[in-house]
């Protein structure tokens, strides 16, 4: 897994698996076989596909679109989307 902190104008999908630190302006895509950990923000969506994984202890503006994949939210997001039902977002959010 790499590791990046980088400011993207713009959206992005994942070529690789990423530990990410920065800020994403746009929508950022988890493809499947790809995994993400959030600990910066993302300012629009976050997309994660069936097979991929992300793990958000930052922040995420938008709506985590869940299309089946492993996702656990420990961070914040404005709204979550569960498109398969087999595959829920985890919330595990400390206060």
């Amino acid at each position: 897994m790499d590791d990046l902190n980088v400011n993207i104008d713009g959206s992005i999908v994942l070529d690789r698996d990423v530990r990410f630190f920065g800020s994403i302006a746009g929508t950022l895509t988890v493809p499947s076989g790809r995994k993400f950990e959030l600990h910066g923000d993302i300012g629009h969506d976050l997309v994660v596909e069936k097979g991929a994984s992300a793990i958000i202890r930052g922040t995420v503006h938008g709506t985590i679109i869940n299309k089946g994949g492993d996702v656990l939210l420990s961070g914040i997001a404005a709204q979550i989307d569960d498109l398969d039902p087999a595959k829920p977002t985890q919330k595990n959010i400390h206060w």
